[in-house]
């Protein structure tokens, strides 16, 4: 009976394992089936909301990384070994042929090409994505570039066309592969190979405009090439090839000519506008692009890595690019034209303009990182026309207006760019300043133009600028009140020195700003100033002993140490009866940030 009844028990516990399975395969199923119905269910109202309110997104890109890291060196590094080995081969090949006179150069160049063809082969039969493959299509596409220098330059059998004509074909050939199978060491060699063939042909003549249109179409190829593919490393061997290209032009036909042609002034002018076009325009239009569509057919991975709810954040080398070209297209231009300094100041201006013209509808697509790149090139455009338009006093105050401005955007936007840009841009202004306070001031003291410029800008520092630092970490509002501060004692040593026994009068003048100080402290409740006034006045004290014992007359050194003593007895009796017990009592409540105090 027993043994009946435990035979039961365990077939139900069989049964019951039976159907714990059954269930667990059931909801893996079923929860498998969820997962894909999750991922293709459309957008509720929450995710469009939350789509909109962040438009920007950092996809991943499609470019293989054909750099390999430190693993990847060490497994291969035989491939790397070789490919490097085999090439110098061919070039020792070629040269110990000709100093033996063993092969005719026609079979010379034909045994090169052979290489290249072998290395071009075994790399597209090759695994796709291994780097084996990048190393040995990449070494073909070398090894003709080689051939056809050696052939034109050293052996010269073959005239320049035909040569020409060979080397365009594998520049050609490399960027169809590199299109065809993915593969952007291919796209970066041929850029570079096509852009290096006229330096590599050139036999003492050539025509720059031939060069330009030259440059031009290699530039156009890849630049498209970079639009379907979006390969950061195409795009830097582009720009990179481009400029270069753009400086030898200007270095053989402006700078080591006495007395260059306007023609060719006109052919560089238009070649930097185009080479900007592909290294600054393209790139931000690929990026609207995919921002406006990211199923857009640019990039198949990306289209896969696409998340519904994701945000797109322009890609860091294309802020760049919109910060720096611009520049290097002005300085470029301005090397090219022999016209006057102000000339350059208004187109300054107006590229500033143009610049900052798309800040607004860059932010209002959602492509804020980049509306900043446009708006802090705009700034930096204006800096330089204000150097170029401008001198003396009136760049001073421009540039202190300037850089105000960018403290006060920065404190509205946060963003940390402008920010370190107004500090460097004060501390630029400090430095020139400090420069001004060494010279020694005219023959009307506080009331000329250097004398209120300066003081206008010390007002700046010291007055406006904390009252925009709230947000900012630390007390980098305490240095801009101290060295406005500082600024302005030295400006009434400056001024004021210049007068007979002007050492008194700065000696009187720094012991009515510490007096001023001191009561500013007491009214608005401050330890902080008050503590500030009591420094002023302790240096007038010191300067009094110091200085003032031997370089006044006896006359006014007794005047001054009655004249300051019966002054601060006064004011001393004055605070203790206007705040009584008050006067030592400190203020729980009081700010230490002179930004918040409006400081001095």
């Amino acid at each position: 009976m027993k043994e009946d009844r435990s035979h039961n028990i365990e077939k139900r516990i069989e049964r019951l394992e039976q159907k714990v399975a059954r269930l667990e395969k059931e909801l893996g199923e079923k929860s498998y089936e969820d997962d894909r119905t999750e991922e293709f269910r459309p957008l509720d109202q929450d995710q469009e909301e939350f789509q909109v309110q962040f438009k920007e997104d950092r996809l991943p890109t499609t470019e293989k990384n054909w750099i390999p890291d430190q693993n990847t060196i060490g497994e291969n590094w035989l491939n790397w070994l070789g490919i490097v080995l085999l090439l110098l081969g061919v070039v020792f090949l070629f040269k110990y042929s000709i100093d033996q006179g063993w092969l005719i150069p026609p079979v010379r160049s034909a045994f090169g090409i052979v290489i290249g063809t072998v290395l071009l082969a075994a790399g597209l039969i090759s695994q796709e994505g291994t780097t084996p493959r990048q190393i040995l299509l990449g070494g073909g596409i070398a090894a003709y570039y080689i051939t056809g220098f050696a052939t034109f330059q050293l052996y010269e059998f073959m005239t320049s066309p035909v040569v020409w004509f060979f080397m365009v074909g594998v520049t050609i050939l490399a960027l169809f592969l590199a299109t065809r199978h993915d593969e952007v060491i291919l796209s970066v060699i041929g850029t570079v190979g096509g852009l290096g063939t006229p330096f590599m042909l050139y036999s003492g003549d050539g025509s720059l405009l031939m060069l330009i249109l030259y440059t031009s179409l290699i530039l156009t190829g890849s630049g498209a090439l970079y639009f379907l593919k979006g390969w950061k490393s195409l795009l830097l061997a582009t720009i990179a090839g481009g400029w270069l290209v753009m400086l030898v032009g200007w270095f053989n036909s402006i700078y080591n000519v006495t007395e260059p042609v306007t023609a060719d002034r006109w052919t560089l002018q238009a070649g930097a506008l185009f080479t900007a076009l592909v290294s600054w325009i393209l790139p931000e239009v690929r990026e609207l692009v995919r921002f406006k569509d990211p199923e857009h057919r640019l990039n198949p991975v990306e289209k896969e890595a696409t998340k519904p709810a994701a945000s797109f954040v322009t890609k860091a080398h294309v802020q760049v690019l919109a910060v720096i070209i611009p520049v290097v297209l002005l300085f470029y231009s301005y090397g090219i034209w022999s016209v006057d300094v102000e000339v350059w100041g208004f187109v300054a201006l107006v590229g500033s303009l143009v610049v900052g013209y798309s800040y607004l509808p860059l932010r209002k697509e959602g492509l804020e990182k980049l509306a900043l790149a446009h708006g802090f090139t705009s700034l930096i455009l204006i800096t330089i026309s204000l150097f170029l338009l401008l001198d003396g006093e009136i760049l001073l105050i421009s540039l202190t207006l300037e850089a105000l401005c960018l403290r006060i955007i920065a404190a509205k936007t946060g963003d940390l760019k402008i920010s370190v840009s107004s500090h460097s841009l004060f501390a630029f202004i400090g430095i020139w300043m400090m420069d001004r306070m060494m010279m020694s001031g005219t023959d009307l003291p506080l009331l000329n133009l250097d004398a209120l410029t300066e003081l206008f800008i010390i007002g700046i520092g010291g007055l406006m600028v904390p009252g925009y630092l709230k947000s900012e970490k630390g007390n980098i509002a305490l240095i801009y009140g101290l060295v406005a501060h500082l600024a302005l004692l030295g400006w009434f040593m400056k001024e004021l020195t210049v007068l007979q026994d002007g050492q008194a009068y700065v000696t009187v003048a720094w012991g009515i700003y510490g007096l001023l100080i001191l009561f500013a402290g007491f009214f608005r409740s401050s330890n902080t100033i008050r503590f500030l006034g009591m420094a002023t006045i302790f240096v007038v004290v010191g300067k009094l002993f110091l200085v003032d014992l031997t370089q006044i007359s006896t006359l006014l050194r007794i005047l001054l140490f009655i004249g300051l003593g019966g002054v601060f007895l006064a004011v001393s009796y004055f605070l203790q009866k206007r705040w009584g017990n008050n006067f030592n009592v400190e203020n729980e409540n009081s700010d230490s940030d002179l930004g918040r105090e409006g400081n001095l």
